[in-house]
């Protein structure tokens, strides 16, 4: 094998690598050893003894050794016993927990669901409570149609604003934590227009599936709470560290927080043990099967509404 570009010296060794094992709801580190034997060098190499070092300790996602443990490199009779940790794969939220990602940057997205919702619900609710739905009603006799164009002006609007506020967000969120020496786990161009556009997406897609629900329930109050339990507990709870994985598995799957799923751009790696759970930012599902699950709900109870013909001037 010939390398090129490697300038008038280099070195060439032996190394071992020990990553992580999956230790309960975390990892820990470990240390492996290894032992060279009949060792020969060719070719014309620069006289001088073998030495032992650590290579990559300044490695953001190097932890260290374990508790009363440490790297070595020992020779005897000719061949070569080294110890090591470390990891030289690819770097996943479990080793690196302090670095950052677009989801993270848009954790606003959380806050930013709560006045969706809101405004949603009172988009129909106010002319049930205010009796306006009568003159609605008059001026378009089609419930199917008027409740069908609702949804459409607030989808729009609300996927116009989330899209305005990730595009300003992403950049800006980005500069500070670099500024702040906080590591961005890197993604292409195509992998942060996903996440904007996924972001807005959500965002108009729950503001439809509240006006449906308060459609049903034509008061506000009981709408709003009942999607803020459909969307936002089920993202506290996925929050919480200690949650079992096959409950936050669970509910990214098959309640409508799946749509969470397009904000990720961690990828798992399947020579990598570690902890891929949607707290640490691994979702079960790919990203726009996450959001089609949210558009199920809201299609499912939108389109309920237009065949039954609940939307009505009734009490």
């Amino acid at each position: 094998m010939h390398v090129r570009g490697l300038g008038p010296t280099a070195q060439g060794g032996l190394f071992v690598a020990s990553p992580p094992s999956v230790h309960g709801i975390g990892t820990r580190g470990s240390v492996s050893t290894a032992v060279f034997g009949g060792l020969r060098i060719q070719g014309r190499w620069a006289g001088g003894n073998w030495t032992g070092d650590q290579v990559g300790p300044e490695s953001p996602s190097f932890a260290g050794y374990p508790q009363n443990t440490s790297g070595s490199f020992t020779e005897s009779d000719g061949s070569f016993t080294v110890a090591g940790a470390g990891d030289i794969a690819p770097a996943v939220r479990e080793t690196l927990p302090t670095g950052g990602t677009l989801q993270d940057i848009l954790t606003g997205t959380f806050a930013a669901l709560i006045p969706v919702i809101v405004v949603g619900v009172l988009f129909i609710t106010t002319e049930y409570r205010k009796n306006l739905i009568h003159v609605t009603l008059a001026a378009s006799p089609r419930r199917s149609r008027v409740l069908v164009a609702k949804a459409i002006v607030l989808g729009v609007v609300t996927f116009v604003a989330g899209l305005a506020g990730a595009a300003v967000a992403v950049p800006l969120g980005e500069r500070l934590a670099r500024a702040n020496g906080v590591y961005i786990f890197p993604v292409a161009s195509s992998t942060e227009l996903r996440v904007g556009l996924g972001t807005a997406a959500l965002l108009a897609t729950t503001s439809i599936l509240a006006l449906s629900v308060g459609t049903m329930f034509r008061h506000s109050a009981g709408a709003v709470t009942t999607v803020i339990v459909a969307i936002v507990l089920p993202y506290i709870l996925i929050a919480i560290p200690f949650m079992p994985a096959s409950v936050t598995d669970w509910l990214t799957l098959v309640t409508p927080a799946a749509a969470l799923v397009v904000q990720q751009t961690l990828v798992p790696y399947h020579q990598v043990t570690s902890i891929y759970t949607p707290y640490n930012g691994y979702y079960p599902l790919t990203p726009w099967a996450g959001l089609a699950v949210l558009a199920g709900y809201a299609v499912v109870s939108l389109a309920v509404l237009v065949i039954s013909g609940e939307y009505s001037s009734g009490a």
